[in-house]
């Protein structure tokens, strides 16, 4: 029996075009654009759908970017008025009390016909910055969390604004995104959390091997993700 979280609020994909962000042309598809009607929603997202950066973007375990519609009012109310979809999400979802500090990896939901499962946190990359124009963007995304998750799709289905948002199962034990992405971006000397995040269920390989290198001694340099290409 699946515990309604809330409903799907809209529904975007975007197209590579390349952006004069910051002086440097820059490939992304990260301007959604809303689609009309019911969607087909399967393993690699949604048709339509594209990715300037196809090493760090897309595939099964990024299919779709989620953002909680209530995290537009929290960053209003610290002073960043952003219109919704601008935070680049696939489906911005009406979800109260659900958001990256309950959410955990490897829950599931039925959104419309189709059910999903929790991937990982979303790591907020320079894009989010160039394209608003608030050089500090990132580090503020990943201060607050307010940042969304990813899902992949494990029975693909129509789905489209205004179907319900269905929790069907939250692992007990699994780590939040939120904490997640906590230990990863921002608490980087917090080596106990690193730990317990190595063990814990549901953790994406990639980053299981980064807090290993972490706990031996190596902090990644992720200077190319948060502030991106040189200006020409």
């Amino acid at each position: 029996m699946q515990q309604i979280l809330g409903q799907v609020a809209g529904v975007r994909v975007g197209r590579v075009v390349t952006q004069p962000w910051g002086g440097t042309g820059v490939p992304s598809a990260a301007i959604k654009q809303e689609v009309a009607g019911r969607v087909p929603l399967g393993p690699l997202g949604l048709p339509g759908d594209e990715h300037g950066d196809t090493v760090n973007h897309g595939g099964p375990e990024k299919a779709v970017l989620v953002f909680p519609r209530h995290r537009y009012d929290d960053w209003r109310s610290i002073g960043l008025d952003l219109p919704e979809g601008g935070f680049f999400e696939n489906l911005t979802l009406d979800i109260p009390g659900t958001d990256e500090t309950v959410v955990v990896l490897g829950e599931t939901w039925r959104i419309g016909a189709a059910v999903v499962q929790v991937s990982q946190p979303r790591n907020p990359c320079f894009k989010l910055a160039r394209r608003w124009g608030i050089d500090d963007l990132v580090v503020r995304v990943q201060d607050t969390g307010w940042a969304g998750w990813y899902l992949r799709v494990l029975e693909p289905g129509e789905i489209g604004v205004g179907d319900t948002v269905g929790l069907l199962e939250r692992p007990e034990g699994a780590p939040t995104v939120g904490e997640v992405a906590r230990v990863l971006n921002r608490d980087k000397r917090d080596l106990e959390g690193a730990r317990r995040l190595v063990d814990a269920p549901g953790m994406p390989e990639r980053w299981v091997a980064k807090l290993r290198r972490r706990l031996g001694g190596t902090v990644d340099d992720e200077s190319a993700r948060t502030q991106g290409p040189t200006d020409a």
